[in-house]
């Protein structure tokens, strides 16, 4: 009887997960229940992450402006209830995700007390993630990251995993790879974004949070500021020889760590957004002397172009990072790429507020690069 309700179990996971990645999150949620009605821990961890990542059942977050649009969000009470009745029925990696929300008090009551106990019991599992959010969180030890080797040989074996479909495996060693180092978690992030355009990738959407700053270890993140856009770009995530090409309609002003060059390339590839098929792309490169900068000393900013008070101290930028500000435009494109050498690779693309990649793979050919006059 027990032989047969696990496989039962098993069928119901695995049936879920099919429903999810094709996008059909009711009939997902009705496999996951008959699972968790079953005792199933993981198949309740699985209804969290449906409400955490899938936006199921999202709430609506009405725009202030007429001419914006309603935002989604997921339902953070949900899927709070869900991990906390996987981390009771004793599934480590719903316990870490249960710490992380008491820590931040998102989804439930903010109690930093609850939060250690339950990233200890995670971290005591071998959850990585737990691990990592002691050690951020708290200053515990959290163990030790992977040597680059090591690392780097993980990351290629997650994403060969991720470039066919999302698996629970690729999942587990995801976990692993969020406790690197903050240069190992930028090549993350690049491998991520880069891999996004393989033809034919199903590539989860994963997050890559550096946890300490609570900003992106994506090559390039943005978020709303005001009447603006901030554009942040990791550095560390580029390789040392490169710079960052923006396409784009309308001006994009750098404001820290970065400069113009006055130098363009020219490529072709589908249109998007307000960008049509030939781009002409500006080329930015870090500012000289700028990661030389002794500890604490300020880098002189450009004026910024729009009033957004605080938003450096909030940032609390280093030497790895650069930021942009839209002139206020309320619809604009933007594709941000890197060049090395005569080659350009598209990275992200956002448009009207989100990040967007297309309808197809950015296929950049017929590269032309125009370096500054003199």
């Amino acid at each position: 009887m027990l032989k047969k309700l696990f496989m039962n179990e098993g069928a119901q996971l695995k049936k879920g997960l099919a429903l999810e990645n094709a996008g059909k999150l009711d009939e997902a949620f009705a496999a996951y229940k008959k699972a968790a009605d079953a005792g199933s821990a993981p198949g309740m961890h699985a209804i969290g992450n449906l409400y955490l990542h899938k936006n199921y059942q999202a709430l609506t977050l009405p725009s202030l402006m007429p001419w914006g649009q309603d935002k989604l969000i997921p339902n953070m009470k949900e899927a709070y209830a869900w991990f906390l009745r996987a981390a009771e029925a004793g599934l480590p990696n719903a316990m870490s995700n249960v710490g992380v929300m008491l820590y931040s008090g998102t989804g439930c009551p903010k109690d930093e007390a609850k939060a250690r106990q339950w990233l200890e019991k995670a971290a005591a599992a071998g959850v990585a993630q737990a691990q990592k959010a002691l050690h951020d969180f708290f200053d515990a030890d959290g163990g030790e990251p992977l040597p680059d080797g090591e690392y780097n040989t993980l990351l290629d074996s997650f994403c060969a995993l991720i470039a066919e479909q999302d698996t629970p495996e690729a999942r587990q060693i995801y976990d692993k790879l969020m406790n690197g180092t903050e240069a190992q978690l930028s090549r993350l992030g690049w491998r991520l974004a880069e891999g996004s355009y393989r033809i034919g990738g199903g590539f989860f959407k994963y997050a890559f949070p550096n946890i300490r700053k609570n900003i992106s270890s994506a090559p390039v993140s943005t978020f709303r500021c005001g009447w603006a856009s901030a554009i942040v770009v990791n550095l560390r995530a580029f390789p040392q020889d490169a710079a960052i090409t923006f396409a784009q309609p309308n001006l994009v002003v750098p404001i820290w760590g970065i400069r113009e060059t006055a130098e363009y390339v020219e490529y072709d590839a589908s249109h998007f957004g307000w960008i049509g098929g030939r781009r002409h792309a500006r080329v930015l490169r870090p500012a000289p002397g700028f990661r030389d900068l002794e500890a604490g000393e300020r880098y002189p900013l450009r004026a910024c172009a729009v009033d957004v008070p605080g938003l450096l101290e909030f940032l609390a930028l280093t030497e790895n990072e650069a930021l942009f500000i839209d002139t206020g435009e309320k619809e604009y494109s933007v594709e941000v790429g890197c060049l090395t050498g005569g080659d350009v690779k598209v990275l992200m693309r956002y448009t009207v507020g989100s990040w967007d990649q297309g309808e197809a793979p950015a296929q950049v050919t017929n590269v032309e690069y125009r370096p500054a006059a003199g």
